[in-house]
């Protein structure tokens, strides 16, 4: 990712691509709980408080996030690559 032209959108789909699909093929929001737990510092009560759902259903989430994306998933170097990934998605364009 790193150069002089960096494409953005290949690297946010490899990061998080099997997560958006899921999303996409099941209407869920795995995405949307990722960005919560990160921005929630890692806390599935306080995720759960802020998605307005409860504690378990975050729970499940990111069980399935897991079954997705691996178990490394939590790994320090593993969530800052995700959560920049997560950033990065915000900031592109829509379609």
């Amino acid at each position: 990712m790193v150069g002089s032209d960096p494409d953005v959108a290949s690297y946010v789909a490899r990061v998080l691509g099997p997560v958006s699909a899921y999303d996409a093929q099941r209407g869920s929001e795995l995405v949307k709980t990722l960005e919560t737990y990160f921005a929630a510092g890692s806390s599935p009560r306080h995720a759960a408080t802020a998605l307005h759902v409860h504690v378990n259903t975050v729970a499940q989430r990111l069980e399935r996030v897991a079954t997705l994306l691996g178990s490394d998933w939590q790994h320090p170097d593993r969530a800052l690559e995700l959560q920049l990934a997560l950033r990065l998605r915000r900031l592109m364009p829509a379609g």
